[in-house]
């Protein structure tokens, strides 16, 4: 939430190279319909690298430049073909190679979630109130609703042994809560439907989970934007675990 964006996300992806990339900002809920790419969508879009963030993945959407949607990557197999170059040993791995974006494989021990009371800022409150000119009247009250808790994941990485805590910042969890509250459900009944929906998919003795980390803009500490979990068939074929 900002004075000069209004809401804006930060979204993540990999080139065909094999790199992450960052991209900010996206106002995703005021995009046009053609535009609202899902996961897995594969797009293409004008870029200019910023030299207020100096992290390499990082790059600027160019201003009212289109997102182009190209194609949807359906399968299990095509999507570990994109990842599998993003995989490192651990953190310090990717620290040693400045590199600020990338997975690591874990062992998921707990996936939980905490009450998180902090509330927007004064400067948020005023762009909340004030609107924008083309958003919608619920578009305007869904970006004013917060969600009151973190989900967190305590996890051990497989190379190193490192045992760890971190929030994970998952869009999609924090959306479906809000999407499962405004349809009739209490919130501690939303919040159990999203926790148990991750675990059921992270916690699958068939399945590797890989950590999607990146650090923070301001802070430099690692965090986890996203779970990412696939059949160890695939992997342990590609000889890659």
């Amino acid at each position: 939430m900002s004075k000069k964006y209004t809401e804006t996300v930060c979204t993540g992806g990999v080139q065909p190279t094999g790199e992450f990339v960052r991209l900010y900002p996206i106002p995703f809920r005021f995009l046009p319909t053609e535009m609202r790419y899902k996961r897995w969508d594969i797009i293409e879009v004008d870029v200019y690298k910023s030299s207020k963030d100096p992290r390499p993945e990082s790059w600027h959407l160019v201003p009212g430049s289109p997102i182009d949607v190209i194609e949807h990557v359906a399968s299990e197999r095509r999507r570990w073909e994109w990842m599998h170059p993003t995989v490192f040993e651990s953190r310090q791995t990717m620290e040693e190679m400045e590199l600020t974006n990338g997975c690591v494989q874990i062992e998921p021990l707990e996936f939980f979630h905490k009450t998180d009371d902090k509330e927007w800022s004064e400067s948020q409150k005023a762009v909340i109130r004030q609107g924008d000119l083309f958003a919608t009247e619920d578009e305007m009250r869904a970006i004013g609703e917060r969600v009151p808790y973190q989900f967190r994941l305590r996890f051990r990485e497989v190379s190193t042994g490192i045992v760890d805590e971190r929030k994970v910042l998952a869009w999609s969890y924090y959306t479906g809560y809000l999407r499962l509250h405004s349809s009739g459900k209490s919130k501690l009944d939303a919040l159990d439907v999203v926790t148990e929906r991750v675990k059921a998919s992270i916690f699958n003795p068939k399945r590797a989970v890989y950590a999607i980390f990146g650090t923070h803009s301001r802070f430099g500490h690692w965090m986890i934007s996203g779970l990412y979990h696939v059949p160890k068939s695939i992997t342990e074929q590609r000889g890659l675990l």
